[in-house]
């Protein structure tokens, strides 16, 4: 039995923004001004690409460390998480807004999913697929994060366009 999904009012959550590194820095700056206009909190969440998911207990439940895992010292994701710590903590001062960070384990759109919920997110903000053949073969594989999100979990999804194209209108 599926239990009621009650949304959570835009004005009482933070704002979410999925942090990746090499990721433009608008969809910092977007999700900052939504965080600014509703007048709450910012939390960026990185996802460590070497995680895998062993959240799952046998009852169905997510163990909370996939909410908190601990980065290998040795990991380049180490440098990733604090290169996008700054750039979130700049664009939120920038801004006028509090902002926290947060590191999550598992699939990058079912980990944010699960930190969305986790903290009662009103919007989830992410920037859609980079350019080039690189990122449309990681897509093939791993699925699309915005589609991910969109089907799997019920708060909001906001995508930010990582390059804006000229419209092709005759």
């Amino acid at each position: 039995m599926e239990t009621e999904y009650t949304p959570v009012p835009f004005e009482s959550g933070p704002v979410l923004v999925g942090l990746m590194p090499g990721q433009g820095r608008d969809v910092v700056v977007r999700a900052a001004e939504l965080a600014a206009t509703l007048g709450v909190p910012l939390l960026g969440a990185f996802v460590d690409p070497s995680s895998y998911l062993l959240e799952w207990t046998p009852g169905g439940h997510v163990d909370p460390l996939s909410l908190a895992p601990t980065l290998d010292p040795d990991d380049e994701a180490v440098q990733d998480a604090k290169d996008l710590e700054d750039l979130l903590s700049r664009v939120a001062l920038e801004h006028g807004v509090e902002a926290s960070f947060r590191v999550v384990a598992g699939d990058r759109a079912m980990a944010i999913g699960r930190l969305a919920e986790a903290v009662g997110a009103a919007v989830i903000v992410v920037g859609t697929r980079r350019p080039g053949l690189a990122a449309r073969a990681e897509e093939m594989v791993g699925g699309s994060v915005v589609h991910k999100l969109t089907t799997t979990q019920h708060t909001p999804v906001l995508a930010i366009p990582g390059v804006v194209h000229k419209p092709h209108h005759g």
